[in-house]
């Protein structure tokens, strides 16, 4: 045996794989625990609710709306609870859960249109719809998410053609903030999408919507790594081509490409619309969190995270792809419990023509190499996001790429404060370049920096009001930044 060390190795190597294999991949826990203390995602803001309530029909919410009204309660919705900044309860308040309300009402398959109940998440839809041959045209890249939630958060994902998500509703059954159910299409006087969408369940209940679909086309990949500040004219020349339907990027972390480096990710449209794909399944999962987990250790080990991302990436070129699976991104590997710290999400907007002059000044404000720090940054994903009007709080005023930042900190008051202190100068930087930052996510902006990025904010408060007199309509969000 001491003559042949490398089996002795070899017979560790396999141990070790074997028990990293057989080790469970632990679930963040969030929501509503028995004694009625709840919290989201990160679970940074735990407050106790008085009471959840579940229900069957539009009428019993109905009455629960109507009943907060008269007895000054205030009411919260949850669907999934995967929004990080207090949007879904409020201290002492009634919670609401929509999970209940999640029937696919009807497919039209010759006019492309889905109704759907909005506690149905995006999941149950590609279920319902792939076997037609039809897609949705714009949803989130992972199907975790409920309708109602999404499209209050407005949300957006990899497709460049449609536009955000609020444009592809063409009608939307609402219980109002006092109580009344109403029908409502684009064209209504009263601009209820307006303020419901992207109004963070301030606005009244949503209960179901009519959703526009397109083909479920098979798409071929293409891939390509560059330097970032060769995106900016890749970006302009794919948006050009009307064959390239959807597409994202990732910038690298890794020291010693540290915000330099960058890999794409286009989807191709054949033409070919796919009636018999199979949606795909979550594979590799724990393969993948022993990877991203040897990232999140940054150094030497992030760079080689980095360089598996890479080749990884790139032997997906040319390989084909329905249109709902490339919608349905793995998600369980992300999962993050680690103790004394967390994982959060933020999102950052800047107009296509700054980017290049953006990642130029993000450069110094950042670490290149995060081994030793306890603020961390894992992954930035860049999603191209066009200029819309269509809601209140509208954080794409111009044809925008999106950069969602994953960040790791502790949970302790002063490394949330040290987070926040960071994470307020990107903000600063981003709005000095003309850009916006995103709203479900943990609120370390300041006051003054939400009402900068979202100079119609006095509007949204003032239709708040009017639109719900007895503030029956609250959660953690609107007290930080409208209340």
């Amino acid at each position: 045996m001491s003559k042949k060390p490398w089996f002795l190795g070899m017979i560790v190597m396999i141990f070790i794989i074997i028990m990293l294999w057989f080790i469970p991949i632990e679930k963040r826990k969030y929501g509503v625990d028995q004694h009625l203390l709840t919290t989201d995602y990160t679970g940074l803001l735990p407050e106790k609710i008085a009471k959840v309530e579940k229900h069957e029909t539009p009428y019993e919410l109905q009455k629960i709306v109507k009943q907060a009204n008269i007895a000054d309660e205030k009411v919260s919705i949850a669907g999934l609870q995967h929004s990080q900044g207090g949007h879904t309860y409020y201290k002492d308040g009634v919670l609401i859960d929509m999970k209940s309300m999640n029937t696919i009402i009807d497919i039209n398959e010759k006019k492309r249109t889905v109704k759907v109940e909005a506690g149905a998440t995006w999941e149950d839809v590609q279920k319902a719809v792939n076997r037609y041959g039809l897609a949705l045209k714009v949803t989130q890249s992972q199907s975790i998410f409920t309708i109602g939630g999404s499209l209050s958060v407005n949300a957006h994902g990899r497709d460049i053609r449609f536009g955000s998500m609020a444009d592809t509703v063409k009608e939307m059954t609402l219980l109002t903030p006092t109580g009344d159910i109403k029908t409502v299409s684009r064209d209504d006087e009263e601009q209820w999408m307006k303020y419901v969408f992207g109004g963070y369940g301030l606005f009244g209940i949503i209960l179901d919507v009519t959703l526009e679909l397109t083909d479920n086309n098979i798409y071929t990949i293409h891939t390509e790594e560059m330097k970032t500040d060769k995106y900016e004219l890749y970006l302009t020349s794919i948006l050009n081509r009307q064959e390239t339907a959807m597409h994202y990027a990732r910038i690298s972390v890794a020291p010693t490409s540290f915000l330099e480096e960058m890999y794409v990710i286009d989807y191709k449209d054949t033409g070919i619309t796919d009636r018999t794909t199979k949606l795909k399944n979550e594979t590799g999962i724990k393969i993948s969190k022993l990877a991203l987990d040897m990232g999140r250790q940054g150094g030497w080990l992030e760079d080689l995270f980095w360089e598996m991302q890479k080749q990884f990436i790139q032997s997906l070129d040319h390989d084909k792809i329905t249109r709902n699976n490339a919608m349905r991104s793995e998600s369980t590997f992300m999962e993050f419990t680690k103790p004394g710290q967390v994982e959060v999400l933020q999102e950052f907007f800047i107009p296509v023509r700054n980017f290049e002059e953006y990642i130029s000044a993000l450069k110094p404000l950042l670490t290149s190499d995060d081994h030793d720090e306890d603020f961390k940054i894992h992954n930035i994903t860049v999603r191209y996001v066009a200029q819309e009007e269509v809601t209140s709080l509208n954080y794409s005023t111009n044809d925008m790429l999106g950069l969602v930042v994953l960040i790791q900190h502790g949970v302790e008051n002063k490394d949330i404060e040290e987070a926040k202190e960071m994470i307020r100068k990107w903000t600063d930087l981003t709005i000095n370049h003309g850009g916006t930052y995103y709203l479900p996510y943990y609120p370390y902006q300041t006051e003054e920096q939400f009402q900068t990025a979202y100079p119609n904010w006095k509007n949204f408060q003032t239709e708040k009001r009017r639109r719900d007199p007895n503030g029956a309509f609250q959660n953690l969000f609107y007290e930080h930044y409208l209340k």
